[in-house]
């Protein structure tokens, strides 16, 4: 998740409320968030783990939510309700803004929230652009007022909530830039522009890859007032240099991700298996290609099962944690192969991909958060469709280099 250039467009990107409505991948939260079989995980994903045993129900949750969407959702919404948990669990690091985050941390369990963050500067030519950095512009007896952008903001047209802290590194050049607080989206000064879905003109948005696009967006801030009940951090660079350091919050964000990324490479076998028996392929070896990706999904779960076997109590942040290193091996190990994966789904169909054989499956209910899209829709999107591609580099992106991380 390194910064990443975005040229700022402002022109029809801007999406409103009333707009959302109808969208397919609204349909698909509001069909997780209602679902009785995922009561236990909304109450699970906001309790940091006591016990071993804990942990353990806490990492099956996530790898069964995962398993819903295929492993393509990754902010909805355990993702960040972990990193919340640990900050709640470590609420001390915060200083003054303790209680607000135990309350925040209080009131997101409650309502069930959907939370995603902005993390990230917008870059151009490969440096920070200052003039676009967020920064206070004043402050009041009740809160602080913000201009400047966010980036990496995955899930915001739908979320509850955003959560804004600085990914890169600060400076003591930086302290107005120096900040951690939550806003809701739809906060007055605050605009989330989106880019174009995926879904193409004619297309049924019922049945439209759509409704597994959790979108991205910059976040833009006018003059916003973010009230202190909702700042944590204001000011403090060595508060916001060393906020994942003191409050562990990588650690179950990471297990989430590995859960997810087992999920998805297991859904990418089962994928192939059901469009090859559909009918004929151009592939000239199926069977070696489905061997090739079951070899593939079952390295990841064992990377999975090592981590969750690598759990022990952590007494900096007092709950229960996978190994640092082997989250990363198992998240290094998935990136490494995650594109060769997606050059085998495309390989399966070969020119089927441009003219699909008639009759070609229309079979669905592969993954229960979106059970109404057909096998090849979901199959084309993946294999050679602009929404596989944003998921392979986000893939990619997502801890950038897995071993120089490790090695800090």
């Amino acid at each position: 998740m390194e910064t990443q250039q975005v040229g700022y467009q402002g022109n029809g990107l801007t999406t409103t409320v009333s707009e959302l409505a109808r969208t397919p991948f609204l349909t698909t939260l509001d069909r997780l968030r209602a679902d009785p079989e995922l009561t236990s995980f909304w109450q699970r994903i906001w309790v940091a783990p006591a016990t071993a045993a804990e942990f353990a129900e806490y990492a099956g949750q996530l790898r069964a939510f995962a398993d819903r969407s295929g492993g393509l959702l990754g902010r909805s919404p355990d993702f960040l309700a972990g990193i919340v948990t640990a900050w709640a669990a470590n609420a001390g690091h915060f200083g003054e803004g303790a209680d607000r985050v135990r309350e925040f941390h209080r009131d997101c369990a409650a309502a069930n929230s959907v939370l995603t963050h902005a993390i990230s500067d917008i870059s151009e030519r490969g440096r920070i652009a200052e003039d676009r950095v967020l920064r206070v512009v004043r402050r009041d007896s009740e809160g602080v007022y913000l201009t400047g952008f966010k980036q990496l903001a995955t899930l915001a047209p739908y979320a509850d909530v955003l959560l804004i802290y600085p990914y890169r590194p600060l400076t003591p050049a930086d302290a107005d830039a120096a900040l951690c607080f939550a806003v809701a989206p739809d906060s007055a000064g605050v605009t989330v522009h989106q880019r174009a879905g995926f879904r193409r003109a004619g297309e049924d948005p019922d049945e439209s890859i759509d409704a597994l696009d959790e979108q991205d967006a910059i976040i833009e801030f006018r003059d916003a007032f973010i009230p202190y009940s909702r700042v944590f951090i204001d000011g403090s660079v060595e508060a916001c240099n060393r906020l994942r350091e003191r409050t562990g919050m990588t650690g179950p964000a990471w297990v989430q991700a590995l859960a997810r990324m087992a999920a998805k490479a297991r859904m990418y076998h089962t994928l192939a298996e059901r469009v090859l028996e559909s009918g004929q392929t151009s592939a000239k070896e199926p069977e070696v290609i489905l061997a090739k990706l079951a070899r593939f999904a079952s390295s990841c779960e064992r990377d999975l099962e090592r981590a969750i076997e690598s759990a022990a109590f952590d007494p900096r942040y007092g709950f229960w944690s996978a190994q640092r290193t082997i989250l990363l091996q198992g998240i290094g190990n998935f990136t490494e192969r995650i594109e060769g994966a997606t050059t085998l789904l495309a390989q399966i169909a070969g020119l089927d991909l441009i003219c699909p054989k008639p009759g070609r499956t229309e079979r669905r209910g592969l993954l229960a958060a979106a059970p109404q899209l057909a096998d090849w829709t979901l199959f084309t999107n993946l294999a050679a469709g602009a929404y596989g591609f944003r998921q392979t580099k986000y893939e990619l992106a997502f801890v950038g280099d897995p071993d120089r991380l490790a090695a800090h």
